[in-house]
């Protein structure tokens, strides 16, 4: 496997380099951790003027580098794209790249090679809604304070009780990732009509609503916004309408003692046997078994 951090032998000044050996990683995958995932490198370059990599095969490892100083630059294919502060660049497995600082004002980076199937899986959700290599994720204290956690883990020792803490910190840094990554990207235009349609939908959750209501609201056709709201949601339209009305039921069996009855006629439902039976398919228990069930 390529050493990640050969693009300039020498080092730079106040680095910090961990690499686990890959008997160990291997042996960890296969027998330790409670996912599959792991980081196997990990690493601090402070104003890495000259840092440079290429990986003409890729590696068999997702690669998170994480800028917090300076800029430098990433190519995938015949791509280049520039990086900057607040920016994570995350290259899947086996994808070929090339990546260094910027001439001038060289970059500081935290980076992590993360192994495991699971790694894989994640890095893909985590570049499925981005164009790019590049997530914005702003001012990153939590993130940064994770790469740091991953690295006293890894530099501890071998064994699962370091081994373990350092995988759920890198699961954890890459959901801190999506989240972060979610919030600072420029809504495309579909997703704005779909919250836009979300926004209408919760705002009466206590009314009869049609889906072509909804889709002309918004100006698409029915189909195109069933289809779009689909995929960004994972929910057909009503079937999400739905949901928000049973979410909108859980909190009044638990901040009222209103009959169930009455919860039904507050959100429109034509009757009690109708909310049970939709809130039964959600939540697996009738709304009565809900308000029962001890909670907190």
């Amino acid at each position: 496997m390529d050493s990640p951090y050969s693009g300039k032998p020498e080092g730079f000044p106040g680095q910090r380099i961990v690499v686990l050996p890959r008997p160990i990683v291997r042996q960890a995958l296969a027998e330790h951790l409670p996912i599959a995932l792991l980081p196997s490198d990990v690493g601090y370059f402070p104003k890495a003027r000259s840092h440079y990599f290429e990986r003409a095969q890729g590696c068999d490892q997702l690669i998170l580098i994480l800028c917090t100083r300076g800029a430098g630059w990433v190519e995938l294919g015949d791509t280049k794209y520039e990086v900057a502060a607040g920016q994570l660049i995350a290259i899947l497995p086996n994808e070929a790249h090339r990546y260094g600082a910027a001439e001038h004002h060289p970059w500081t980076i935290y980076w992590c090679h993360a192994a495991g199937t699971a790694a894989e899986r994640l890095g893909r959700i985590l570049r499925q809604d981005a164009a790019t290599p590049i997530l914005e994720v702003g001012d990153q204290p939590r993130m940064v304070g994770l790469f740091e956690e991953i690295a006293n883990e890894l530099s501890g020792g071998y064994g699962v009780n370091h081994l373990i803490p350092a995988s759920m910190a890198l699961a954890h840094l890459l959901g801190v990732a999506m989240a972060d990554g979610r919030r600072h990207a420029a809504p495309s235009d579909t997703m704005l009509r779909v919250r836009q349609a979300i926004n209408y939908m919760q705002q009466r959750r206590e009314e009869h609503i049609s889906i072509p209501e909804v889709a002309g609201m918004v100006n698409l056709s029915t189909s195109h916004f069933c289809a779009i709201f689909r995929k960004i949601t994972g929910f057909p339209p009503l079937d999400y309408f739905i949901r928000l009305k049973v979410r909108r039921a859980c909190e009044l069996l638990d901040g009222t003692d209103f009959p169930v009855k009455r919860i039904a006629e507050e959100l429109g439902f034509n009757d009690a046997l109708y909310l049970s039976r939709v809130f039964r398919r959600i939540h697996g228990v009738s709304p009565t078994e809900y308000r029962n069930t001890s909670k907190g």
